[in-house]
């Protein structure tokens, strides 16, 4: 058998390419973060402690580049190979837009990893990323109607249409609310060794999941999921506590742009719709509630909503005096569970899946007020560390 006849063959198998992307940005990452690390130490382009921060020492921050080099070199490479062997792997001009807005956004980070930006120019660059993603096919044009004709065990509803159909201006209000909304979101976990990290690679794995189902069949975004998957995997090594890299906010960025943006072509299939939109939610459930929560605390303080504080998701889990790393695996495991389940829902009915996410947005809540309680504070304690004597 001819090299072209052996490519063409394992070609044919989709989930062979995905997993093969992930494997080679998995190694791509974990070999060049270490030498990305030393460089960004010569640089000087280091994250320095403070009272807010949970770190002792400097640490690089330039992690970012790590993510960049590895997700899209080897999604472009398995793309160009398909290209060359058999032809356009579906969904590839989606790509573009991720390609092209995860640019801007990486660099914008970068720049703000280097020197301190301004937040409105930061503001104004993620939207300029999120309107080129949009012009170039990235766009929330149409909703699952959740109360069409919904099921709710004990009573029946139905208010509208099945389908929501959005103006070109309402779909790109939508499309940059929900971008912009991740990538912020991303970078306001990432307040902790691995935390951002873990989360987006649990995130990445549910999407992936979630684009090679038959009803979403979106191959391209999936190998571009598989790869991102592979690349946090690969980076979070050297980002596990106790960190010798972070993501910094060109990998912050970059990961929220590129998870939000996948998501996004989720929807654009009309045959998606019925299944989609509260899994997409379930996914990003505890990046999202944490930011809700943190625009919430922060007016009710009358503090600005961009001023950082101690109160986040994870700042309440380590002030039950758990470490570092158990409280990331119970975030880990959480996120874990949202992920799970969010891929498991996606075979019931829409009505269904409304009612289960309205309760576990409400179970969220619960858990987010709870550890604000030193008694449950204390519970933690109890059930993570022993007893002192």
């Amino acid at each position: 058998m001819t090299f072209n006849a052996l490519v063409s063959k394992y070609l044919y198998n989709i989930q062979t390419i995905q997993i093969a992307g992930f494997l080679i940005a998995l190694i791509v990452s974990y070999l060049i973060t270490p030498l990305i690390q030393v460089r960004a130490q010569k640089l000087g382009v280091l994250d320095q402690p403070s009272e807010r921060k949970l770190h002792k020492n400097p640490v690089p921050r330039l992690g970012g580049v790590s993510i960049y080099v590895s997700l899209f070199l080897t999604t472009l490479f398995f793309l160009a190979v398909y290209w060359k062997y058999r032809t356009l792997l579906p969904g590839t001009f989606t790509l573009l837009g991720i390609f092209a807005g995860g640019t801007i956004i990486f660099f914008l980070g970068l720049l703000d990893d280097i020197e301190p930006l301004p937040a409105t120019l930061k503001l104004f660059i993620q939207i300029l990323a999120s309107s080129v993603a949009w012009f170039l096919g990235i766009k929330i044009m149409h909703l699952m109607n959740p109360l069409y004709h919904a099921d709710f065990i004990f009573f029946k509803l139905s208010i509208g249409d099945q389908i929501i159909h959005f103006s070109p201006l309402i779909s790109y209000a939508l499309t940059l609310i929900w971008i912009v909304g991740i990538i912020n979101a991303v970078n306001l976990v990432d307040g902790m060794d691995g935390l951002a990290t873990g989360v987006s690679l649990i995130s990445a794995v549910s999407i992936w999941a979630v684009l090679v189902d038959q009803r979403i069949n979106q191959p391209a975004g999936a190998l571009m999921a598989a790869t991102l998957a592979g690349a946090l995997l690969g980076f979070l090594r050297w980002n596990f506590n106790p960190a010798r890299i972070f993501l910094g906010d060109s990998g912050a960025y970059l990961t929220g742009f590129v998870l939000a943006s996948l998501a996004v072509s989720c929807v654009t299939k009309k045959v998606a719709l019925a299944v989609i939109s509260p899994v997409l939610i379930l996914i990003f459930a505890l990046p999202i509630g944490d930011t809700l929560f943190a625009i919430v605390r922060r007016l009710l303080s009358r503090k600005s909503i961009l001023e950082p504080d101690k109160g986040h998701l994870h700042h309440r889990v380590l002030a039950a005096g758990l470490s570092q790393k158990i409280a990331s695996y119970i975030l880990y495991f959480i996120s874990g569970i949202l992920g799970l389940l969010a891929t498991y829902l996606i075979g019931y009915r829409s009505s269904l899946r409304f009612l289960i996410l309205s309760a576990i947005i409400f179970l969220i809540a619960l858990f987010y007020t709870c550890i604000i309680n030193w008694k449950h504070q204390k519970l933690l304690r109890n059930i993570f560390l022993k007893e002192k004597n």
